[in-house]
């Protein structure tokens, strides 16, 4: 088997980070190098939605603030983007500015410490930024539920279930975004792709605007052991788990579009495409 692997060096972890994110998943080769010498010419020119830890709604914030760049993050004085936070955001967010400042700097003091990847995650969430505006509901629908497959998939690998589902979503156009980010508690903790799309669907189309759609993500919160599974009184969960294995096994073995739903052949499916992807980017 082939494996592909994307790997970001740097001689801080924020800068390993961005250097993967940002250049090695893009590399031919998959290796990049991010010094503290190249980072205002390589890190600095990148729109600040690239920064890590910067979200659709910070990215926002900043935009507000006339910092379109990591470098204008950068080259702001600590002690003015503290001011600008405090004013947007209130006293509390002096730390916050100082994250940001010290990321798009490629400053990062906290040491490597081996054995901290086994330590539980808070939540197992994916997204995606659409090809094109998707306007109707049914069109997102389908990556609704592929991204639902996609993180409940991820949650059955990693032995979790949830209980609770944060959907995210950003309406066109670009340069006056619209959405929303909304979670829900789901009525049992489960990680069954079907069941967490009713409450995905559900959240999507109390909130959704009508406005053509360019980016929507799903995230797994509450996460718990799936060895401690509560019981359904209408429903053989113990089944329903042993059919979601059998899936799992076949796409593990035989790829990811080895089992693959009827609704993702259609004109707005997207998992044949992502497939041959890794980070949103082409092998």
């Amino acid at each position: 088997m082939n494996i592909r692997i994307r790997v970001g060096i740097g001689p801080t972890k924020i800068l390993a980070k961005q250097a993967t994110d940002n250049f090695a998943k893009k590399n031919v080769n998959g290796i990049f190098t991010l010094g503290k010498e190249d980072v205002e010419r390589e890190l600095w020119p990148l729109t600040v939605d690239k920064m890590y830890g910067v979200g659709s709604r910070m990215t926002r914030h900043f935009v507000a603030l006339g910092m379109t760049t990591i470098g204008h993050v950068a080259r702001t004085p600590l002690a003015t983007l503290k001011q600008k936070f405090r004013a947007r955001f209130g006293k509390q967010s002096d730390i916050q500015a100082e994250v940001m400042w010290r990321t798009a700097n490629g400053l990062d003091d906290s040491p490597v410490t081996p054995g901290t990847f086994d330590v539980m995650p808070k939540s197992i969430g994916h997204g995606m930024t659409l090809p094109r505006d998707y306007t109707t509901a049914e069109e997102v629908d389908i990556v609704l539920l592929e991204l639902t497959e996609e993180v409940c998939r991820d949650a059955r690998t990693k032995g979790f279930t949830s209980g609770t589902v944060h959907v995210f979503c950003m309406c066109s156009p670009y340069d006056a975004p619209t959405g929303f980010s909304q979670q829900r508690k789901m009525p049992l903790c489960t990680n069954n792709t079907l069941k967490v799309y009713r409450s995905v669907r559900e959240i999507f189309h109390r909130n959704w605007n009508g406005l053509p759609v360019r980016k929507v993500g799903v995230t797994l919160g509450s996460l718990a052991d799936e060895e401690i599974t509560q019981l359904d009184l209408f429903e053989d969960v113990t089944k329903v788990r042993e059919l979601d294995r059998v899936m799992d096994g076949i796409k593990d073995r035989f790829g990811s579009t080895a089992l693959i739903r009827a609704s993702s052949l259609m004109k707005a499916g997207l998992a044949g495409d992502r497939a041959g992807k890794i980070g949103g980017h082409y092998r």
